[in-house]
Order: C-alpha cells, then sequence, then structure tokens
C-alpha cells in the first residue's frame, strides 16, 4: 500500500501542474485581452482628443486671423469717422457759413488728416447738390440725392455714420464704400450730408499678401450681406448678396461666431466671423474640415494600423507580451513627442523662431493675475517696422522676411530677463512685456530695442532715415492714479504706437494719462 501510495505523487504533481499550466494559459489569455482592449481605448482617447486639438488649432489660428484683420480696418473706419466728424462740425458751425463759397474747400479740406484709403470728401445741401468736395474734379453742383445714402440721412435722424456700397464713384470713377453722416441745422432738421469715399484697393491690399491654405476664402463683408473683398480674389463675387445665407442673421451683432457650414459636395466647411469694432462690416474664414483634419486622418490610420496589428500580437502571442508592451511604449512616446511638437508649433512664430500672439495672450493673463495678487509695476512695449510694406514692395519678401527675423533677434537680446517675453502679434508688429518694471525702466529699454534695430544698418531707400526703424508705443500699470487692466494697457500702447508712427516714425511714445484711464 505504501508503494501504490508513493507511486500516486509523481501523477498527482503532473496533474497538478497541467491544471496549473491551463489555468496560467487562460489567465495570460484573459490578461492579454484586457491589456488589448484598455490599449485599444487609451489609442481611441488619443486619436480623439488629437482630433479635438486639430480643431482647436484651425479655430483659434482662424479666430487670430480674422481678429488681426478686423483690428486694422477698425482702426482706417476710426479714422474715417473722426474725419466725417470734424467735417459734420465745422459745416454746421456759425463761422463756417461767413466763409465765402470760393474758400470753403481749402478750409474744410486742406487741414484734414487724409487716411491712406480716402477716394473723395464732399458735403451737400438739403437737396444732395455737392457745396464742397476735395478731388479737384469740380463736381460742385452735381446732385447726390439718387444715392441711398442721402435718402437713409434724409429720411432718418440717426447721427452715426452709415457705411454704404459697394458702388463705383460718381466722382472718382473708382469702386468704394461709402462712410456718411447726417448734417443738421440749429433746430434739428436735415441740412444735407458729408460722405467719405473708402477705396476698395485698401481691402485688396489688406488681403492679397495673405496665404490661404487650399479650400480656404476670406471674405469681408458688410452685415447687409453685401461682399466688399475676397481672398483668393474673385472679381464677380464683389457686391454679391448674401442675405439667403441662414447664418447671416444669427451671426450679426455677435463680436465673434463660429460655425459648420456646407460647401463642396460632400464638404463640410468650419467658418470663423469676427465683427469689425465700430462698423458694420465682418471678417470671415472659411475652412474646408477635410484640410483642418487632413494630418489628423493619415497619423490616425497610421497609428490604427500599428495598433490593430499591435493588438492581434498580444492576442495570438502571448510569449510575445514584453516586447509588444515595449512597442507600445515607443507608440505612446512617439504620440507625446507629436503632442509637444503641437505645443511648440502654437505657441511659437515660425518665422522668427519668437513667441506667438497666443503665447502673448496667455502670458498677459498670467501676469495679470499676479498683479492682481500682489500688486507691482508692469509694462507693454508694441513694435511696428516702420514702412514695412515698401521695404517689401523694394527689396522682396524674401529680404522682408530675413529683416523681420533680425528686429525679432534684436528684440530678444534687449529683453533677457527670464520673466519678460517678446512675441511676434502678427505681421511686422511685436509686442513686449515687461514683469516688475517701472515706467522709467519701460521707456531705458523700449529707447534700446529703437536703437538696437537702428544700429543694424539694414537699407531701406523707402524710409527717409535710410535704414530700417521701428516705431514703439509703450503703456504701464504705474501710468493712471490706480493700476489698470492689461487689455487698457495693451490698448493704451497700441495708441501710442499710432502715435509714434503719426509722429515722425524711429521713435518711442509713452501713452499718456488720459489713454490708460480713457
Amino acid at each position: 500500500m505504501s508503494d501504490l501510495f508513493t507511486s500516486s505523487k509523481p501523477a498527482a504533481a503532473l496533474a497538478g501542474a497541467r491544471a496549473l499550466t491551463r489555468s496560467t494559459g487562460w489567465l495570460g489569455f484573459i490578461l492579454g485581452m484586457v491589456m488589448a482592449a484598455a490599449l485599444a481605448v487609451i489609442i481611441s482617447l488619443q486619436l480623439y482628443q488629437d482630433r479635438a486639438a486639430a480643431r482647436d488649432h484651425a479655430q483659434e489660428a482662424a479666430v487670430n486671423l480674422t481678429g488681426a484683420i478686423a483690428r486694422d480696418i477698425s482702426r482706417h473706419v476710426d479714422l474715417f469717422r473722426f474725419v466725417l466728424t470734424s467735417l459734420r462740425d465745422t459745416v454746421t458751425s456759425p463761422d463756417f457759413q461767413q466763409v465765402p463759397e470760393n474758400l470753403r474747400d481749402m478750409v474744410l479740406f486742406s487741414h484734414t488728416a487724409a487716411p491712406k484709403a480716402l477716394g473723395v470728401l464732399f458735403v451737400t445741401d438739403v437737396n444732395g447738390i455737392i457745396e464742397a468736395e476735395s478731388s479737384g474734379n469740380d463736381v460742385r453742383g452735381q446732385s447726390r440725392a439718387w444715392r441711398p445714402y442721402f435718402a437713409y440721412h434724409r429720411d432718418n435722424d440717426d447721427p452715426a455714420m452709415l457705411i454704404t456700397g459697394p458702388l463705383i464713384s460718381a466722382t472718382t470713377k473708382d469702386p468704394v464704400i461709402v462712410l456718411s453722416m447726417r448734417l443738421n441745422r440749429p433746430d434739428g432738421s436735415f441740412r444735407g450730408v458729408v460722405v467719405a469715399s473708402m477705396l476698395l484697393t485698401y481691402f485688396d491690399g489688406l488681403l492679397t499678401d495673405l496665404k490661404l491654405d487650399a479650400g480656404s476664402a476670406l471674405t469681408l463683408f458688410l452685415d447687409q450681406g453685401v461682399i466688399l473683398a475676397r481672398q483668393p480674389v474673385d472679381p464677380l463675387a464683389i457686391g454679391r448678396d448674401l442675405r439667403q445665407d441662414p447664418h447671416l442673421k444669427a451671426i450679426v451683432g455677435e463680436p465673434l461666431a463660429i460655425y459648420e457650414e456646407p460647401g463642396a459636395p460632400d464638404e463640410t466647411r468650419l467658418v470663423v466671423s469676427t465683427a469689425v469694432a465700430g462698423s458694420t462690416m465682418r471678417v470671415s474664414l472659411a475652412q474646408s474640415l477635410d484640410l483642418v483634419y487632413g494630418h489628423w486622418r493619415r497619423k490616425a490610420w497610421t497609428i490604427g494600423l500599428t495598433s490593430a496589428l499591435l493588438i492581434s500580437g498580444i492576442i495570438i502571442l502571448i510569449s510575445l507580451l514584453h516586447r509588444e508592451s515595449r512597442q507600445r511604449s515607443r507608440v505612446q512616446v512617439a504620440l507625446a513627442e507629436a503632442n509637444a511638437r503641437l505645443e511648440r508649433m502654437a505657441t511659437t512664430d515660425p518665422l522668427t523662431g519668437i513667441a506667438n500672439r497666443r503665447m502673448f495672450d496667455d502670458m498677459l493673463r498670467r501676469e495679470q493675475a499676479r498683479v492682481t495678487r500682489m500688486p507691482h509695476d508692469a509694462a507693454i512695449l508694441m513694435i511696428d517696422i516702420d514702412l514695412f510694406k515698401s521695404f517689401n514692395d523694394t527689396y522682396g519678401h524674401g529680404a522682408g522676411d530675413a529683416t523681420l527675423r533680425s528686429v525679432a533677434l534684436a528684440i530678444t537680446r534687449t529683453v533677457a530677463r527670464g520673466g519678460d517675453l517678446a512675441a511676434r502679434i502678427g505681421g511686422e508688429e511685436f509686442a513686449v512685456l515687461l514683469t516688475e518694471t517701472d515706467l522709467s525702466g519701460a521707456r531705458a529699454v523700449a529707447d534700446r530695442i529703437r536703437e538696437t534695430v537702428a544700429a543694424l544698418g539694414i537699407r531701406h531707400s523707402g524710409s527717409p532715415h535710410g535704414h530700417v526703424t521701428v516705431s514703439i508705443g509703450l503703456a504701464s500699470t504705474g501710468v493712471g492714479p490706480v493700476p489698470a487692466s492689461f487689455d487698457l494697457i495693451l490698448d493704451s500702447a497700441d495708441e501710442a504706437l499710432y502715435t509714434a508712427k503719426k509722429n515722425g516714425r524711429d521713435r518711442v511714445e509713452v501713452a499718456s494719462l488720459s489713454m490708460v484711464a480713457a
């Protein structure tokens, strides 16, 4: 009996080993299935996040582009509004009525700062007859009563500026839009209109140099639905009526609208529409979603195929689990590196290598929060290369790009502290945030930047200085009686930059107290 007992031990051990092998096999299979399912979920989530990031990146780039264009147009519209308001005040003043008719053109227009996009200025009487005009084409006495803007002002006592068009100027024969204001007598009755025409070539010049992706379109139009300009250029589109667009009514009055609309057959477009402040115009950029997601789809196919092979290998060949796990790690590292590259691309200007507008805005928000917690001085410099369009026209875009890089390098070498930030925020415009810097210190930095750029000695035959220069606007949180918001400081620095341009360029202008407190 003892022999029988001892002989059964190897069999029991063998059965136990087989049972252990079977259980281990099932455990390995189940573990492989769980790991495969977990990996599939991780990759799907990553691809989903990458898809959302691709859309967010395209959307943010479109917001930045349309916003920059809208701000440029808004500045010009504000200048036209200022000119029209000045003319209205002059024409309706009692003293003007004493001026002889042959001298009225000189009194009205000789000292008027003409915007670069100006076509013609003129004033009509109550019947629409031109009393005074700036073109020198001797159109006084002609009637403009047939124009829609005249009828509008005659029938409405709205004092605001009206924008109409596009149309062909009866005075200069140029395609224009018309900006007009009502003139009133002292008793409030209709006296006539004051009119300025803005050349459509200004909008064409603003949009022509933009490099859009294939399938994208940038459109400037009035809230009434009339197209004023388009890139890519389409002469047949100018004046086209968009009032049948179902989205138009919904976006009018909205500062920023983002929506999707059908494009070509089987195509959907992402549309970002930005209002031009102080006007009834909008700038819209439409991008094909096929293009927005194109890179993501290619990556998704690559990762999806790789993952399918990887998961199949895990399920079929449990013995290669370690090797497959390492492969998954490499895929995840590659994804992380791709995300890091995308993040760098999203915060860095590709031409100059310095921060872009997105990073600058993020830094402003962080610094605003820091100033709120621990009050301290900070300053913003707005920097613009003088006469840069003329430089590009003369020396070509290759030289222009090289100049942008040189100016960016000069700025970053001057702004060397770790807490400060220099960024290119659009075209030839740069911005610098100086943390924990008072007004005098910021002025010293601005002067060094201006002098450093001038010392580069980059030849510019179109500049009165003979070389590339910059104009700088400076505003500080310490200018006003209480620290101002950074949005206000940024606007004040921008106004100071405009003043520097107006006062001769190659100079630094500091925002006045009235600018910051406005």
